[in-house]
């Protein structure tokens, strides 16, 4: 068998998988890979460095940092990016292949450490011949030992090729494929290194371990597999305990050196993030999900034949994996896989089976004590070792074969070349219709690639004029692969107005249209504009329900979005800030809000827009806090967000050149009572979980900012029975229109009710407090009860003018004091200052005290 030729047979049909159709299959991107491609995007328009993004579950960053010169090249559209990933797969490929046909170098001297190398001299050369025997001879069977390389090679990458498991992940623009690369070459340098005893293969397995951690969390298991693997070494040679032991040693730490030291970056943010080192997988544990332990015991049980059903029987059921339910491996090949298996445990002694052996067994580990089972990614660091062990597999029956003694050595020979690779080909029919012919069909894969997408995409760019803007809704436009597409062709700045056009177009889907916040696409720029006014949702409403319209549709004839022609610009129409503000949050600045002042009795969501300047670049990806607090700080709702998400996140602001709106809305976690609430803002640092500090801005929390007041309102109070009432005004705060006295008589001990109806005359800027006293004959207070509206729940800053506030205070009676009749007073006043509001009555009296004086007596009696 010559070498180029199986090299080259394996190189083309891995080709003809990973780059057929590359740019149109499937037609879109999913959310996953275009987040990775936002923020590719970021790094080339806003700069970094960036070790580990935490948003989206949190990413490491190298695949990031590799799709930069393929956007560059190609700008951003689904090609650039599976163009990456293709040329990824197939270094994986010919890795596989270049590392296995090495074995004539290395693997036979596999079990042999220093003072036992065949270079070690001649005397170790028959226990050379007998370790190649004890190891390959069986396999080989009289076939050349450069023949068997290749064939051995051939097969293992040739089953990767053509692996339904490694396609879909290559085609379905996945970021952890660069995991099984880096294994194949961290174990490759790493056996070179064992069997040569060359010192620069370890530091080369230690430097592409190191790059692993910057790829894909799945990738932490490669340390565990070298551990696992070397330790049995220390005590499996007949040398000295103590020489074996520092000669091992010291080969693992010209390994791990590099290894921490490409690695030290990522693992000091880790340091410095803790959280965000397991937060990911700590989410997706079964154990998170269930409440018992033989809960957990029998879902890990179900798992394992779950994970073990991918290589035979039943793949993934999520169509982001390719067909749902198409196994991992054809089902004729996984008697092979177990064979391979076997064998590989049973010469566990010998490194090689023993790496391969742990490396499959540990890098199915993740999916099995994981949700989702069977998940492609989480075990993708075992795919290389499936294919291994695949040819491992047809190596022993092989061997098998040359066993029977009714078949010739021509037979046996061609059984031996010929029928693996006709059983690993057999499995090409089945690939190709699954990818690419029922997979693209079905809806499912449509919406999960996003489509509709694309036809907004086309849309936009065919209608795009530079002296006509387009409107896409902040929500629509937040769709990350639609944001993806168009982050080059329009780069996005925030700003609180824009020069209005003679004309525009607005482009939504229906389930925006009601939408308020929209952005505007103009010349070479994407502007993100603060919410329109009712008048210009209006006129876009108005615009998309006329006779004008056009449909945007997906290639199957699926309508995503409507077009509609504007005569009017929106931008006439911007909402600005109603409440000027300054509150400074280290690098961010909050200058204004917008909110409604008053709460209905049935809202559900609070919409508010906070306006933002940014002091100086931004690396971190900042959420602002955005929650209604009660005046005990109580949280009655949460609308905390990411500023506009991923439209325009904090790295993304321009210090002296954005003013961004960003409209969040709270959701309420329950129904507010009536009274008074805040809006409670701060900026918080989702990677180190904290808060960032305020540095200005008057507040009681060294970390939170409160706007506000904003109110519940009181229901329309009652007609009081029998009222009171000398339409006496306090102040220029509130006039009282009528009270009550419930009873007019009682005992020493018990209580009295005072009923007060207000009514408002302006919003006072101060908080007042009602006073109810009760005097004696010669006017000296015997009782009293203080106390801010309605029980210290509606201060008077709320009050609306016109609004009626029914008003109820108890009032306590003491034991001691002597039966007779009392009068009652009330006033308010301010509390600090303990100044009185004065009385104006209707016919122009004065009251030097300030306090009414109610009628009629309070009579005291005695308790019985």
């Amino acid at each position: 068998m010559s070498l180029w030729l199986a090299f080259l047979g394996v190189a083309l049909t891995a080709s003809f998988f990973r780059f057929y159709e590359l740019a149109n299959h499937p037609l879109g991107l999913f959310f996953d890979p275009a987040i990775n491609g936002l923020d590719a995007i970021r790094l080339m328009q806003r700069g970094g460095p960036v070790l580990f993004f935490p948003t989206n579950g949190g990413r490491e960053a190298l695949l990031v940092y590799l799709l930069i010169p393929f956007i560059w090249l190609f700008g951003p559209n689904p090609f650039a990016f599976r163009l990456q990933l293709a040329i990824i797969s197939l270094l994986n490929v010919v890795c596989l292949f270049a590392f296995l046909y090495d074995l004539r170098f290395t693997i036979y001297d596999l079990r042999f450490t220093r003072g036992e190398s065949p270079r070690s001299g001649a005397n170790n050369k028959n226990s050379i011949h007998r370790s190649q025997f004890t190891i390959h001879n069986s396999y080989r069977q009289g076939i050349p030992l450069g023949q068997f390389t290749i064939w051995f090679a051939a097969l293992a990458g040739l089953t990767l090729a053509v692996s339904p498991w490694h396609i879909a992940i290559s085609r379905g623009d996945q970021r952890p494929l660069t995991v099984p690369l880096l294994a194949v070459l961290v174990f490759w340098f790493f056996l070179k290194g064992w069997s040569g005893d060359q010192k620069r293969w370890f530091v080369l397995s230690g430097l592409f371990l190191g790059l692993s951690f910057h790829t894909y969390s799945a990738a932490r298991l490669l340390p565990i597999i070298l551990l696992a693997v070397w330790l049995p070494e220390l005590f499996l040679r007949n040398t000295q305990h103590a020489t074996r032991i520092t000669y091992h040693v010291s080969r693992m730490v010209l390994l791990a050196l590099p290894a921490l030291l490409v690695a030290a970056p990522l693992l000091w943010y880790f340091a410095i993030h803790p959280a965000q080192f397991s937060a990911r997988a700590a989410s997706v544990m079964v154990w998170a999900y269930l409440d018992t332990p033989s809960a957990v015991l029998a879902e890990l049980g179900r798992n394992l034949l779950r994970v073990l059903g991918f290589f035979c029987c039943a793949g993934s059921p999520n169509a982001i994996f390719g067909l749902p339910s198409t196994p991992g491996l054809a089902p004729w090949l996984a008697p092979f896989l177990l064979l391979g298996l076997i064998n590989a445990l049973k010469n566990w002694r010998t490194l090689f089976y023993r790496l391969v052996a742990l490396w499959w067994l540990i890098g199915i580990s993740p999916s099995i004590i994981a949700i989702e089972a069977p998940h492609p990614l989480r075990m993708i660091v075992a795919l290389p070792a499936t294919a291994i062990l695949i040819a491992l597999g047809f190596g022993y029956v092989a061997r098998l074969t040359f066993h029977v003694s009714h078949l010739t050595p021509h037979a046996s020979r061609l059984t031996f070349y010929v029928l693996p690779f006709l059983l690993i080909l057999a499995t090409v029919p089945g690939v190709f219709s699954a990818y690419f012919v029922e997979w693209p069909r079905l809806p499912v894969t449509q919406g999960i690639y996003d489509y509709g997408a694309v036809a907004i995409r086309d849309a936009v760019l065919a209608q795009a004029d530079p002296a006509r803007p387009i409107y896409l809704p902040l929500a629509g436009y937040n769709d990350q692969p639609l944001l993806f597409y168009l982050s080059d062709t329009f780069r996005r700045e925030a700003a609180l107005s824009a020069p209005p056009a003679d004309s525009a177009l607005v482009i939504a889907p229906e389930k925006n249209e009601r939408d308020s916040v929209w952005v505007r696409l103009q010349g070479q720029t994407a502007v993100i504009l603060p919410p329109l006014t009712v008048e210009g949702q209006h006129l876009i409403q108005n615009a998309l329900a006329g006779d004008s319209t056009q449909a945007i549709r997906t290639p199957r004839g699926e309508q995503v979005a409507t077009l509609a022609p504007l005569r009017t610009d929106p931008a006439r129409f911007l909402q600005q800030p109603t409440h000027l503000l300054t509150a400074t949050f280290g690098p961010a600045q909050l200058i204004g809000a917008t909110y409604p002042p008053t709460l209905g009795p049935i809202t559900e969501t609070l919409a508010v827009t906070l306006y933002w300047q940014a002091n100086s670049p931004m690396t971190d990806e900042f959420e602002a806090i955005l929650q209604l607090v009660d005046d005990s700080r109580r949280v009655w709702g949460d609308g905390t967000a990411r500023p506009n998400d991923w439209a325009y996140p904090t790295p993304f602001w321009r210090p002296g050149l954005d003013t961004i709106a960003a409209q969040q809305v709270i959701r309420l976690l329950d129904s507010p009572p009536p009274g008074r609430y805040w809006l409670a803002v701060a900026m918080f640092n989702s990677a180190t979980g904290q808060r960032l500090p305020l540095t200005e801005g008057q507040s009681d929390s060294p970390d939170t900012f409160f706007i506000g007041p904003l109110k519940m309102p009181l229901p329309t109070p009652p007609p009081l029975p029998s009222p009171q009432g000398q339409e006496v005004t306090f102040g220029e705060v509130a006039q009282l229109l009528a009270y009550t006295i419930e009873p007019p008589q009682v005992a020493t001990g018990e209580s009295i009710q005072v009923n007060l109806l207000w009514q408002a005359l302006t919003t006072p800027p101060l908080d007042y407090t009602i006073f109810i006293h009760l005097l004696d004959a010669a006017g000296k207070q015997v009782a009293g009860s203080d106390a801010q509206p309605v029980n210290n729940t509606y201060p008077t800053t709320i009050w609306t003018p016109g609004e009626r506030i029914l008003d109820s205070h108890p009032l306590s009676i003491p034991n001691t004091l002597s039966p007779g009749q009392y009068h009652l007073a009330v006033g308010l006043y301010h509390q600090p200052t303990g100044q009185r509001l004065p009385l104006h009555f209707p016919d122009d009296r004065e009251d030097t005290a300030n306090q009414l004086m109610l009628t009629p007596f309070v009579t005291i009696i005695a308790k019985h």
